[in-house]
């Protein structure tokens, strides 16, 4: 059975892994990109690699930094209206693919674009709810470990 860790180690000037996980929150490593390069049936190899992705319960679907994608020149399939922290507005919502490598996961959906970057945050993919669906998710705050599996 797949699994991934979401949360950290001891991190740099020696900050807890609990201390990373409350000011980072769960995350993982993904590749971004629209057309794998890779063979068929290999694994797959998309443009941008190694891109943190925040594992968000509180997000009901999956987003994309509106400048990563328009550096990587993913489609836009569409426009709606979000609502969030900043209240409602307009995003468009990309096509993409995003590969988790330690699930061996890749998901070919749309990802509603956001602010990220703009706002100075660290990740540049929220994969929220709609994602988490299909896993099993233990948050252990106290130590600092996040295990995501199926």
């Amino acid at each position: 059975m797949p699994s991934i860790q979401a949360g950290f180690k001891q991190g740099a000037g020696g900050e807890s892994p609990a201390d990373l996980l409350l000011r980072l929150g769960p995350t993982v490593l993904v590749d971004i990109g629209l057309k794998s390069r890779a063979r068929p049936g290999g694994e797959p190899d998309l443009a941008e690699k190694r891109v943190k992705a925040l594992i968000d319960t509180g997000a009901g679907g999956d987003c994309i930094d509106d400048d990563l994608a328009q550096r990587l020149r993913l489609p836009i399939h569409d426009e709606g209206v979000i609502s969030g922290v900043g209240g409602r507005h307009r995003a468009f919502i990309y096509t993409a693919r995003i590969y988790i490598p330690g699930l061996k996961k890749l998901l070919f959906q749309p990802f509603t674009g956001v602010k990220l970057y703009e706002g100075e945050q660290w990740h540049r993919v929220i994969l929220g709810r709609s994602f988490l669906r299909q896993y099993r998710l233990s948050y252990d705050g106290a130590s600092g470990e996040v295990v995501i599996s199926d």
